[in-house]
């Protein structure tokens, strides 16, 4: 009798239960990242239209899949997989009162989030990957999978039995954590619009533009180019001021830390992308540290900004 109520008690222990839930979060964070590297694959590829009808794919659920057309169904499969798991993990989590209090929030943004997404996605096969719909499809993805971590992290921290009112950081990291998070989406926002109107070979040559000049005529793809280039010079300088500005706050300092080395990479590897031509390898590896930084700066914003007044301890404290 003993062992057969064992399972069952297991079942019904918080914290098991937060920390499952918690792993099947993170899992889908790293579903959602593999994810927002594939859309950059397919728009590299030039496969966005392959399957230009909506839902199916040239009115066949599963279509015959050569390159192009298998590389846009991958994304669309992945898409729907993502939208189903996190539903049924959604579920699990509010069904529980003491994790609806702590993630409910959370929740409701990531699905409102997913909904977005989801009418993005047809109208960018139907609007034939239009600027605003390619650039808009990036954005919102990024952000429910920084709702995914806020979830997780929020998770993972009632599994250990912590607080739900973690405390929030002291003012000068949450200023340095708003002024990292304001750059990095404008910066993904450029990312966009330069990758969906193929403004990415506007100034080949480095650091300059347009036969060796620093300032050149900055109308259409060159100034896209050029206020792409500069924001991530000036998003790199952020990050580095950010990290040294929380340095010593718990959690929030390291995940600025590592956000800072990110840009710092994701920066060489954009400068690297652009001499190289835009291969199409490079330009994956781009979009994952993009991926990356922003699920960094997600998580020094769940850590940084608590629902209880007071400040975080040193690097180490509970």
């Amino acid at each position: 009798m003993r062992e057969a109520a064992l399972p069952a008690a297991r079942a019904r222990d918080p914290a098991r239960r937060a920390r499952r839930l918690a792993r099947g979060f993170g899992a889908l964070v790293g579903a959602t990242s593999a994810l927002v590297v594939l859309g950059a694959l397919v728009r590299a590829h030039g496969a966005g239209l392959a399957c230009p009808d909506w839902p199916l794919c040239f009115g066949e659920l599963v279509p015959r899949l050569d390159f192009h057309v298998g590389f846009e169904y991958a994304h669309r499969v992945l898409a729907g997989s993502i939208a189903l798991a996190f539903a049924g993990l959604a579920v699990a989590a509010l069904r529980d009162p003491g994790l609806r209090a702590r993630v409910g929030a959370l929740l409701a943004a990531a699905a409102a989030l997913l909904a977005v997404q989801i009418v993005l996605g047809g109208l960018t096969v139907l609007e034939l990957l239009a600027a605003w719909t390619v650039t808009s499809h990036l954005v919102v993805g990024n952000a429910f999978n920084a709702c995914l971590l806020g979830v997780a992290l929020r998770l993972r921290d009632a599994a250990h039995g912590l607080p739900a009112a973690a405390p929030r950081a002291p003012g000068r990291a949450r200023v340095a954590v708003a002024l990292a998070a304001a750059f990095l989406a404008l910066q993904v926002l450029l990312g966009g619009l330069v990758s969906s109107t193929y403004a990415g070979m506007a100034c080949p040559e480095w650091p300059a533009c347009n036969g060796g000049r620093w300032f050149p005529a900055l109308a259409g793809s060159v100034g896209l180019h050029l206020a792409h280039r500069y924001n991530a010079y000036l998003l790199v300088a952020v990050l580095l001021g950010a990290a040294a500005a929380t340095r010593g706050v718990a959690r929030v300092g390291p995940a600025l830390r590592l956000a800072a080395a990110l840009g710092v990479a994701q920066a060489a590897v954009g400068v690297a992308n652009v001499r190289l031509g835009i291969p199409v390898e490079v330009t994956g590896l781009h979009s994952a540290l993009s991926a990356l930084l922003v699920l960094a700066v997600a998580a020094a914003i769940t850590w940084g900004y608590g629902s209880a007044r007071g400040d975080a301890g040193a690097d180490g404290a509970s």
